[in-house]
């Protein structure tokens, strides 16, 4: 175990030099089957049931060659990582795609943003960070692109409507909406901002508007422009799309899409009060208008403000608005804003509704119950190149501090604060008592909602999905590795390390690797030579780690206990012990605790105590009208690479869950809940029949809730046994045995 643990806090000491911890994940704890249950809530996978849960998926295989196919063997296309729109008809699902998402986030990273490095020591890294979990590449080197597919959510048939190799359309539809019967996909498509019109009667496609030509689009680029179109929704029977151009944001509406020339644009950049932020520095690579809805009458879009130059301070950007927009019988549009500016625009409420909350750049929007629920969604983005870039974990841990809160406006602009921790603006605290993110810090957006079956569901992106290098330090997953994870895990440093030692043998290639590495090619080989005898130590060495292993041990008992506190004291205690290091890995170590480096190694270690309770995979909860919360799942349907509930689509019968997984790629699941109640014999007075079975098992399965009539009390006979013909005790007695 000593050898095991002064291999992690070797590992640990490399995450400063490169990127992260580069320690290990359990990729081998493989869950099988495709059905989760949890309370009265049933999931069921559809995509590639066969091959379980932590396994390739992404709806469609991969078969070589940038090509894939709707003919279903098993093989899954792990490059489709998100279900990144959904809309159901029928029996069907059809959904767009984002193929290889962090891949795409890397290269804006490392052009745009001006983040250079190379890209195999990026990989190398990835590998050594996720023990081969996450997804670069195919393996032939295939660049499949995105898709339209649709899938029968009651036989799993699948079929393919659009991909670049069947029908040349790099396809990247990131949101739709029904209008008149038809579907309406806004996204990418070759590169371009674009609408396309599906018919879901016959399966025709069509483009149906673009919003840029191909040179303003590469103008825009140079320019750091982020183009697109994201926001899409319908008021008074018209399409309404959001756009990005060479001039900014503003926002159109067509009473006829499928004509170019109907799309009048409603909201120019001065309209929205100079709110949207659409370049690529901007918070959330510029989301500018994120989301509308029409509620009351109006059209209500929430925007992305945040830009370099009006952030609060270094780690964090200015939070989101919301501004409504009016239209009168002549046609002409009036807006307002909500949230915002409260001084130079009269906004009601400052950005990001409450002043205390910081870190929401975004926020998107469902109407439940009469009221527009708005849900936060933390800046991500930024807090992750700091991580990969800076190696600082100062913003993800003030994203980690303040999780994601759900409010809920009424039709006189009334707030509540639905879930979310208590602060001046709220000092009773939430309505339902549940605190930022429901309760956990790992929550970092409320990433979709959908009104189903009279209750509102709502989807979590989980960031402990993508930050388990650093939380397994503290989670426990560190400690369970077998020998062969453990194996694995130092092969893929010992590849990332003996990379970068080879590349400095050609000066004509310099390396520029993610955390900008600074180290020599004698330091280079020193840490290819520590990272070699990390599973074998000599006698030697071990003997003068003497004093180390004793603190690793402490450490270790700090993971155990998840102690949070302790655990940063000890390690702040070892990072002190530099002498001691250094006679283990050598002068590298010198590099590594730096006073410069100190404070991020501190950083570090503090996300690490944030993740120790943490658990990996996406949240689902429902409200209903009453508040009530029920919990769905906390771990992506047992799933710990579903970082995100990315769609929901409604069938006929179903309710359909997209998930976003960087890993394996996208699954696709029906969700149901169980009636129990409806099962039960009624007396005369209305009140439940304590006598029905049903009934009674759910009481004690804790499933349904006693009422007034129920008696839980069994009669005795005067022997003190139970009497056997009291049916109250039978029931319980049958339903505690399972017989």
């Amino acid at each position: 175990m000593k050898k095991r643990i002064l291999s992690a806090l070797l590992s640990a000491t490399l995450v400063v030099a490169s990127v992260s911890s580069i320690t290990a994940m359990a990729a081998g704890d493989t869950v099988n089957g495709t059905t989760y249950e949890y309370n009265t809530f049933t999931a069921n996978k559809i995509t590639h049931p066969e091959n379980g849960l932590k396994a390739p998926d992404g709806i469609v295989d991969y078969i070589g060659n940038s090509t894939v196919t709707d003919e279903i063997t098993g093989v899954g296309d792990r490059a489709q990582n998100y279900a990144w729109s959904a809309i159901g008809h029928g029996d069907w699902v059809y959904i767009g795609t984002c193929p290889n998402a962090m891949t795409q986030t890397l290269n804006f990273m490392g052009t745009v943003l001006g983040n250079k490095f190379d890209k195999e020591v990026m990989i190398a890294t990835l590998n050594a960070m996720f023990n081969g979990a996450f997804f670069t590449s195919e393996e032939d080197g295939g660049d499949p692109k995105g898709i339209l597919v649709k899938v029968n959510t009651k036989t799993g048939e699948v079929k393919l409507l659009m991909s670049k190799a069947t029908t040349d359309t790099n396809v990247q539809f990131r949101n739709v909406v029904e209008l008149n019967g038809k579907f309406y996909f806004c996204g990418s498509v070759n590169g371009l901002p674009t609408v396309y019109q599906v018919d879901p009667e016959t399966d025709e496609y069509k483009k149906v508007y673009q919003s840029i030509s191909q040179a303003d689009y590469y103008k825009a680029y140079q320019m750091g422009i982020s183009v697109g179109i994201r926001g899409i929704s319908t008021y008074e029977n018209k399409l309404i799309i959001s756009l990005v151009g060479l001039e900014g944001a503003y926002i159109c509406e067509s009473d006829n899409p499928e004509d170019p020339d109907s799309f009048k644009v409603i909201a120019t950049m001065d309209d929205m009060f100079n709110y949207p932020a659409y370049r690529y520095q901007d918070s959330i690579y510029g989301g500018s208008i994120w989301d509308m809805a029409a509620y009351n009458d109006s059209l209500y879009v929430s925007i992305c403000t945040g830009r370099p130059e009006n952030k609060p301070d270094d780690n964090t950007m200015q939070s989101f608005a919301i501004i409504k927009g009016d239209r009168d019988d002549n046609g002409k549009w009036t807006w307002t804003s909500v949230v915002g500016d409260q001084e130079k625009d009269n906004a009601k409420y400052t950005y990001g509704i409450d002043p205390e909350r910081t870190r929401s750049g975004a926020a998107n929007f469902c109407i439940y119950d009469g009221y527009l629920y708005i849900g936060e969604y933390n800046d991500e983005e930024i807090a992750l190149e700091r991580v990969l870039f800076d190696r600082s974990c100062d913003f993800v841990n003030a994203n980690l501090e303040q999780s994601v809160n759900l409010y809920r406006m009424d039709t006189d602009e009334n707030i509540d604060l639905v879930v979310g921790d208590a602060d001046k603006m709220f000092p009773d605290g939430s309505i339902t008592d549940l605190g930022s993110g429901f309760d956990r810090n790992e929550n970092q957006y409320i990433w979709r909602m959908q009104v189903y079956d009279d209750k509102l569901y709502v989807g979590t992106f989980d960031t402990s999905s993508l930050l388990e290098p650093i939380g397994q330090l503290t989670n426990g997953d560190l400690l369970k590795m077998t020998d062969e994870e453990w194996q694995s895990q130092i092969e893929y440093i010992k590849v990332l390390a003996e990379l970068i030692l080879n590349k400095y043998k050609k000066p004509h290639l310099p390396v520029t690797a993610p955390a900008a590495f600074s180290v020599s090619r004698n330091d280079a080989r020193d840490m290819a030579k520590s990272v070699n005898n990390a599973g074998r130590i000599s006698k030697a060495t071990a003997a003068r780690a003497e004093d180390v292993i004793e603190l690793a041990n402490e450490v270790e008992n700090a993971v155990d206990e998840k102690a949070s506190k302790e655990f940063i004291a000890t390690y702040k205690e070892f990072a002190d012990a530099s002498d001691d290091i250094s006679s283990v890995i050598g002068d590298l170590s010198d590099k590594i605790f730096t006073e410069e480096n100190f404070a991020k190694m501190i950083s570090f270690v503090e996300c690490a105590a944030y993740l120790s309770t943490s658990e990996r995979g996406f949240d689902l909860y429902t409200l209903d009208s009453d508040l009530n919360v029920e919990t769905v799942t906390t771990n992506g349907f047992g799933d710990p690479y579903n970082h995100g509930c990315r769609t929901f689509a409604v069938t006929d019968d179903s309710l359909v869950v997209g998930t976003a997984n960087p890993f394996y790629g996208t699954q696709v699941w029906t969700l149901a809940e169980s009636k129990s109640d409806v099962d039960y014999d009624i007396n005369s007075d209305g009140k439940v029949d304590v006598n029905d079975a049903t009934y009674i098992q759910h009481v004690v399965a804790g499933s349904a809730e006693k009422p007034d009539n129920f008696d839980s009390k069994a009669d005795f006979n005067k022997d003190g046994k139970v009497d056997v013909t009291d049916i109250t005790a039978y029931q319980i007695y049958l339903a505690k045995n399972n017989n």
